[in-house]
């Protein structure tokens, strides 16, 4: 599967969705094109602003069911850029189907709906520890 490099100019500060890609490893990034989400790019470095955390049960319990897995979790939010200038402390966050119907911290278990920001770095997917900000649903 050929890795689709990401247009910065044209991506940065819209509503973003972002998920696992299990075909390349890295996450692939959706942007809503007229009415449909569409795969603009795949990253393994990206921060998303004001997350919220979406599971499809149907599709998760078709996962469960079959076997096979599908796109039916992901982050979304605004697509900031690769990096923050000041990291806040964070914390890895985890989903697994077979586990779970939610994102959770991956050290405690305890469930995650939304965060400041969604901070992926090499790869590995992480949240500031404190909300410190109340936000509206953007979707």
């Amino acid at each position: 599967m050929a890795v689709r490099k990401i247009d910065w100019d044209i991506c940065r500060g819209k509503p973003t969705r972002t998920y696992r890609n299990l075909n390349n490893g890295l996450m692939s990034i959706q942007q809503k094109i007229g009415k449909s989400w569409l795969v603009v790019g795949h990253l393994d470095n990206l921060v998303l602003e004001y997350p919220t955390f979406f599971v499809s049960e149907a599709s998760r319990q078709r996962v469960l069911r079959e076997g096979h897995k599908n796109v039916h979790a992901w982050g979304c939010g605004m697509l900031l850029g690769q990096s923050l200038p000041k990291l806040p402390p964070i914390e890895p966050i985890f989903y697994c189907p077979f586990q779970q119907s939610y994102f959770s911290w991956q050290r405690t278990g305890k469930r995650l709906d939304r965060a400041d920001y969604l901070i992926i770095i090499e790869n590995q997917v992480y949240c500031p520890i404190e909300l410190t900000q109340s936000q509206l649903t953007l979707f």
